[in-house]
């Protein structure tokens, strides 16, 4: 096979692959755009500002770590 029959195959197989998920580049794509779109916000905070959101979730996580330790356990079944 010469360079020029592999490399036509090759990219046909290129074309193919692009063809055969063409629907999931697009949902792809979508899921991308609406990930932009919801944390867009976080681009236009100040660097005090990130931190102390930082601060504000590291202390939500910590007070939900706490709450499961102390929570008491629920029995299997309640009748």
């Amino acid at each position: 096979m010469t360079s020029w029959t592999q490399w036509r195959d090759r990219g046909g197989e290129a074309r193919n692959r692009h063809v055969r998920y063409r629907e999931s580049y697009r949902q792809l794509d979508t899921v991308r755009d609406a990930l932009k779109a919801r944390t867009a916000w976080a681009d236009e905070l100040t660097e005090e500002e990130l931190t102390e959101t930082q601060r504000g979730l590291a202390a939500c996580i910590d007070a939900l770590q706490a709450a499961v330790v102390e929570a008491p356990e629920r029995p299997e079944s309640t009748s």
